[in-house]
């Protein structure tokens, strides 16, 4: 009974919280990239919350360490609806349901040295979570999509990738301009970006680690052309395996490596990969560093 009553107090208050919330304005949309699960969750993990997307639907799971913590919160789709939910490891005592008009989630439950969590699928294009953790507002225990980056707020804001393929992709990626606030020395990642001349950049960093960085760039409707390495090393190779096809191979070790080309083509296939792998989250695109919905994927030359 008094989980129930504190239940019920805790749906009150956050229908609240979020009517004043919409009434001062909305929250800016998080840059973290929610796609995949967090490569760090694993059963016994410290206090904390996982939250990530896939091509089955959203997921939040939860870990403790030795002892029972309590986790509760919200999350609310705007401009959609939560369409369906499902539970994972949870009790009867614990609480998930939505609101009336399918609008709101809500959670209060306990984990104890196991993982707990729920499932669910949304039509909205984006979702906003307010997360919990004993009670508290706590950033640092929240980690999301396969890298497990933290919010920078509480609440914080995630939007749903766009359906369909490399076409859509293309219309919302703008490739021009250089990321922003990247450079030799930046954890692993490429930074992909175009000049308003034609000329394409492609480069690769990392911090203190080596890493390998591979790929292949394919013209869609022309060549490949003016083809310019940048800082390569000897075991470094790029080469051009027909006018429509680049491939590469380049071992960045706490520098900046990379190369320059132009292209005729009308749209670019990019397949780029660290370490043997896909990872759309380390694929910083244009001057706003937007990380791709998928790879491979297609940008635009005009």
């Amino acid at each position: 009974m008094k989980r129930l009553l504190l239940a019920t107090l805790l749906t009150i208050v956050m229908a609240a919280n979020f009517i004043n919330a919409g009434q001062r304005g909305r929250i800016s949309l998080s840059q973290l990239n929610p796609e995949g699960q967090p490569k760090n969750l694993k059963e016994g993990e410290s206090h904390r919350y996982y939250v990530w997307k896939d091509d089955k639907g959203w997921h939040i799971r939860t870990t403790t360490g030795q002892n029972k913590h309590f986790f509760a919160g919200s999350i609310t789709a705007l401009g959609g609806k939560i369409l369906n939910f499902s539970t994972f490891q949870l009790e009867n005592k614990d609480v998930v349901k939505t609101n009336p008009t399918r609008t709101q989630l809500y959670f209060d439950f306990a984990t104890s040295q196991r993982i707990d969590g729920f499932d669910f699928q949304s039509d909205a294009s984006t979702l906003r979570f307010d997360l919990r953790l004993d009670g508290k507002r706590v950033n640092d225990t929240i980690y999301v999509g396969f890298n497990g980056e933290n919010p920078k707020t509480m609440p914080f804001e995630l939007s749903t990738a766009p359906k369909g393929g490399s076409g859509t992709a293309a219309q919302i990626i703008i490739p021009f301009g250089e990321p922003k606030g990247m450079g030799a020395g930046s954890s692993k990642r490429f930074m992909l970006w175009r000049e308003n001349n034609g000329l394409w950049h492609l480069r690769t960093t990392t911090g203190r680690n080596q890493h390998r960085f591979s790929g292949e760039i394919l013209a869609e409707g022309g060549i490949i052309s003016d083809l310019s390495a940048i800082s390569t090393e000897r075991k470094d190779w790029v080469s051009v395996k027909d006018p429509k096809r680049v491939v590469f191979n380049l071992n960045t070790n706490g520098a900046i490596d990379g190369f320059d080309f132009r292209t005729t083509g009308t749209n670019l296939k990019f397949s780029l990969f660290v370490d043997g792998e896909t990872r759309t989250n380390l694929v910083y695109i244009g001057a706003q560093a937007t990380n791709p919905p998928s790879i491979p994927f297609t940008l635009p030359t005009k």
